[in-house]
């Protein structure tokens, strides 16, 4: 891999039969504490991204996205005054590992867009979920007329090439989170402990922006990077859940949900089932509580198909001949 004479290995970017050089720095092993010649490794270190360029508001910005092979999805709802990203377990992996990677990008007005197809409507009521945009602050400016400017220009167009976004040191800081957070002082910025002073995160334009320094980014990326819907079982999610805040304010909040994806469906089923009187005779409160309730029969019933396929399948296997 070409070497740039900074920090890190380098990606290459192609462009039009042209080879551009674009620099996305790694972690460095005294970040994560690692020593000796084999780290740990992330299952989403050196994840291969779509690259593309877009002015917006005057800028020329670099638009990171999702390849079309990635299988991971991701959903938001906006509850009780807190922005919710709802996906499954790999999906909050693939989420850490891409914070990790944009703390360490050195090309200035670099974003990260997660939009359709990558976006399910919300599993709990099914309503449109907000294309996500990540903001490396230190590096790039992204106010209300960039944000305007990107959402009248989704869906994304054609790719103009790919980068690798490395997660080295992300794995080694997830093995103990607590001492990697532990080695991690407060650091002054720009005269405030920002461990206290965060950005808030809020939406802009119909997107949902999630603006972070480089430092808040690789903190963010920790806590999500141990979510783990399956390990936490309970009455209100039986196939498992896990979640964190991941802003001091409580503006946001990553939720695991072992079923995400039957649970995107059942919503989707609700809101195409309810009847006319509620559709036409109550609000969209009314309407949301409503899909709520017959999303979660549609589950339970889901839940007893599936376990009396798994019966007959045992069935049928014990009882064919030796």
């Amino acid at each position: 891999m070409p070497h740039n004479g900074h920090d890190g290995p380098s990606s290459t970017w192609s462009r039009r039969g042209a080879v551009r050089q674009e620099h996305f720095r790694t972690t460095p092993k005294r970040e994560a504490g690692i020593s000796g010649d084999a780290p740990p490794t992330h299952p989403y270190d050196n994840v291969k991204l779509h690259r593309r360029t877009l002015l917006l508001d005057g800028r020329r910005y670099t638009v990171l996205g999702l390849r079309p092979a990635a299988a991971e999805r991701f959903a938001v709802n906006h509850f009780h005054g807190t922005w919710h990203i709802v996906t499954h377990t790999a999906g909050s992996h693939l989420l850490a590992a891409l914070l990790w990677g944009l703390s360490y990008q050195r090309t200035p007005d670099t974003i990260l867009v997660v939009d359709r197809p990558f976006l399910d409507a919300n599993p709990f009521d099914a309503q449109p979920s907000p294309p996500i945009v990540v903001v490396p602050v230190q590096t790039t400016p992204f106010g209300d007329g960039a944000a305007r400017d990107l959402r009248r220009k989704l869906p994304l167009g054609p790719s103009e090439g790919t980068v690798r976004l490395h997660a080295h040191g992300l794995a080694a800081a997830l093995t103990d989170s607590r001492a990697w957070f532990a080695a991690r002082p407060p650091q002054n910025y720009h005269g405030y402990d920002q461990r206290h002073m965060r950005p808030v995160i809020r939406q802009r334009a119909g997107l949902l922006v999630l603006p972070g320094t480089a430092d808040w980014l690789r903190e963010w990326a920790v806590q999500i990077g141990g979510l783990n819907a399956e390990a936490h079982r309970g009455p209100y999610a039986p196939r498992g859940m896990d979640y964190d805040d991941i802003h001091e304010d409580f503006s946001l909040e990553v939720q695991v949900f072992a079923d995400y994806r039957a649970r995107v469906t059942a919503a989707r089923l609700a809101r195409e089932q309810l009847p006319d009187e509620v559709r036409t005779g109550q609000d969209e409160t009314g309407q949301t509580a409503e899909v709520w309730s017959r999303g979660t029969e549609i589950r339970a019933h889901m839940r007893r198909s599936t376990a009396a396929r798994r019966r007959r399948t045992a069935k049928s296997g014990s009882a064919a001949p030796s």
